[in-house]
């Protein structure tokens, strides 16, 4: 809640300072989560996004991005953000790290001004600002910090030409302020624990949906065949605790329907009740597809598609997996 106020505060403000000037608008942010990178921030929905193993970058669009590579003065102005991490040694620390870009910042001719400290995600964190012009059409500003967590050197950049800079230092300022870099791995001395659930999440988007699960578990997208429209599967090491997600068209069925022509097709019913699934009325049924697992399967009805989803555990296992399938299920969100 403090993290949105203080986005709803900056955002509204910019936008004021931006009267007859240029601005950068921002209507509505999205949270960023990357199962590799494993950093977390906000950003501003439908900015442009590339990703590399451990670099991050956000354009204002598509355009601008493509200007931040060729600096070619008949494209659009706008800002870019960088978010990454380099190794460090023993020789190089986050200071030294942002000392050895300044210089080479001033090297290639650009006006650097005086290092700050600052915080990222509560550590001492080194930043400052600099500018300069690739022509006389061309002129850019930005601004780099860097910290040091776990060796590793995390810095976020972000710049802006011609004037862009100012109005939408606000982007930078918010991911900054919600910027979460990667945990270190807590090596267990359970021989079981590359098959449990980890405690720590991650969100999954696709183009269906958005779901929270453990940031152990993996997803694949199959091959769809027939009238599915969208296949996932989640698994984080076993073949019998697994998560698969479709998708069909509901052909204008209603979630009765649908049981009504679904139910006669699953063996083995233990139980069946009711549920909410990202918002929607949901049923289900427990059944028991083999000796030794249980399933649980799903239905949904939104925007004239059937949503399905089937969660397996082993039996000797319920405990460390059904708390956490269920919780999955609640954190969906359908599309």
């Amino acid at each position: 809640m403090k993290k949105a106020a203080f986005l709803f505060i900056i955002t509204v403000a910019v936008f004021l300072a931006g009267c007859g000037k240029k601005t950068i608008q921002v209507s509505e942010w999205d949270q960023f989560q990357d199962q590799f990178f494993k950093v977390g921030f906000v950003y501003p929905k439908g900015w442009v996004v590339a990703r590399e193993a451990n670099r991050i970058v956000i354009s204002s669009s598509q355009e601008v991005a493509d200007k931040f590579f060729d600096h070619d003065a008949r494209k659009p102005d706008g800002v870019q953000l960088i978010i990454a991490s380099e190794r460090s040694d023993s020789m190089q620390d986050y200071e030294k790290y942002i000392e050895s870009y300044k210089k080479d910042q001033q090297d290639a001719g650009f006006a650097v001004q005086p290092t700050e400290d600052t915080k990222i995600e509560g550590l001492p964190a080194k930043m400052f600002e600099y500018s300069g012009a690739f022509d006389e059409q061309t002129k850019i500003k930005a601004v780099r910090a860097a910290t040091l967590k776990d060796s590793v050197i995390y810095f976020v950049q972000y710049a802006g030409f011609n004037g862009t800079y100012e109005p939408g230092k606000f982007v930078f300022d918010s991911v900054i302020a919600t910027l979460t870099l990667p945990k270190p791995k807590v090596i267990s001395k359970d021989p079981n624990a590359i098959v449990l659930p980890s405690p720590e999440t991650k969100i999954v988007k696709n183009a269906m949906l958005e779901v929270t699960v453990p940031d152990n578990m993996g997803e694949t997208y199959p091959a769809v065949k027939g009238d599915v429209m969208f296949a996932m599967n989640l698994k984080i090491y076993r073949e019998d605790c697994t998560m698969d997600i479709d998708v069909r068209p509901a052909k204008k069925l209603s979630l009765e329907k649908v049981i009504e022509q679904n139910s006669k097709k699953i063996a083995n019913v233990s139980g069946k009740g009711s549920a909410v699934v990202g918002g929607e009325k949901a049923q289900y049924f427990n059944y028991t597809p083999t000796r030794g697992i249980k399933s649980r399967i799903y239905f949904v009805v939104k925007n004239d598609k059937i949503y399905r989803i089937i969660f397996n555990y082993y039996v000797p296992m319920e405990s460390n997996f059904l708390p956490v399938y269920e919780k999955i299920i609640a954190s969906i969100r359908l599309k």
